[in-house]
């Protein structure tokens, strides 16, 4: 792993000089809940208090004798709601012929007919479960990092890049749990990017969360190196990748069709932490770029992710999106230009 001269580019968000130190806030009186600070009322007696009472003013042989005769009376119309229920079973049983067996209810289908393999035919057919495929580079010391550190810094990337391309929090909207995963000052920056729709460069989330399926698919790789910028020493993590998302589409579709593929490149840093204050200490994205093939542009303009609409009497035998390229294929450049 090698370590850059000080000439590096320009500082990047790690360095930036701490805010200065905010107000010193009010301290507010603490406030107890409604419930505990109403007055009391006056509790008004209930028949069973009555019960109560008079139990508490009369002897026990009273209360055992009342509760000898609730006793037997229960038993005698026991016995006779028995003796009803059983005649009606008897009539039931000659009146009617014994019912035919119910048959067992047909196997539920997938909304499309029947289940199958969404990535059949296609390019990102022998890609490992995304899980699998995010898989970290054996960590060695580099530069100033140890061992331990660079392995603390892969473990973070990669479960960063779990929470923002396979999770299912992250699909439906919730980036907080990948946002939990950086340094403090970088989560706040990129918090923004989630209502302004810039975060798919990163994360992806889906527009349709009843029409994909579970199972995302990918490929990847990833490297490190000790670095510097501006005095900072950094652990810098590039991570570049092909994400495959199946989607739930017409049967007749040719093969290819149900999926999505997104390749981007991230660059991750970790700045050593005796170089910078503890609210910049963790994981940073320092810059992030993808593309996409086979999403509808519409909803990609959102920052959403959902295929083309397959339309059998206008596409036929053809994929929406066209010829994917060399999307899917890491040893070669990625597409500079998308249908959208």
């Amino acid at each position: 792993m090698d370590d850059t001269s000080p000439s590096e580019p320009t500082p990047t968000d790690p360095v930036d000089p701490p805010p200065p130190p905010a107000a010193v806030a009010r301290v507010n009186p603490v406030q107890l809940p409604e419930w505990l600070r109403s007055s009391q009322t006056e509790h008004q007696p209930t028949g069973w208090d009555r019960v109560r009472f008079f139990s508490a003013r009369h002897n026990g042989a009273l209360l055992l004798s009342l509760g000898l005769v609730l006793a037997l009376l229960m038993v005698v119309g026991g016995a006779v709601l028995v003796g009803w229920v059983a005649d009606g079973v008897r009539s039931s049983a000659s009146a009617s012929p014994t019912p035919s067996p119910t048959p067992s209810p047909t196997p539920p289908l997938s909304r499309v007919g029947e289940p199958r393999d969404l990535f059949a035919g296609s390019p990102a057919a022998s890609f490992a479960p995304a899980e699998e495929a995010v898989r970290m580079p054996a960590a060695k010391g580099a530069g100033p990092f140890t061992a331990a550190q660079v392995r603390a810094a892969l473990e973070s990337v990669r479960k960063a890049l779990i929470e923002s391309r396979i999770d299912g929090s992250m699909f439906t909207g919730d980036p907080e749990p990948f946002l939990a995963l950086l340094a403090p000052d970088a989560r706040e920056r990129l918090r923004g990017d989630f209502t302004n729709g810039s975060f798919l460069r990163y994360a992806t989330r889906m527009a349709s969360p009843s029409e994909w399926e579970y199972g995302v698919r990918a490929d990847g790789r990833v490297s490190y190196r000790a670095t510097r910028q501006n005095g900072v020493r950094l652990l810098e993590v590039s991570t570049e990748f092909v994400w495959a998302y199946p989607f739930d589409v017409d049967l007749r579709a040719p093969a290819g069709a149900s999926v999505v593929a997104l390749r981007d490149r991230v660059v991750w840093q970790v700045p050593h932490p005796d170089d910078v204050p503890a609210s910049a200490r963790g994981l940073w994205i320092t810059s992030a770029d993808a593309v996409t093939w086979n999403a509808d542009c519409a909803q990609l303009r959102e920052g959403w992710v959902q295929e083309q609409f397959w339309i059998a009497d206008v596409h036929r035998e053809r994929i929406p999106a066209g010829d994917p390229g060399t999307i899917f294929d890491l040893d070669a450049p990625a597409p500079t230009t998308t249908h959208c």
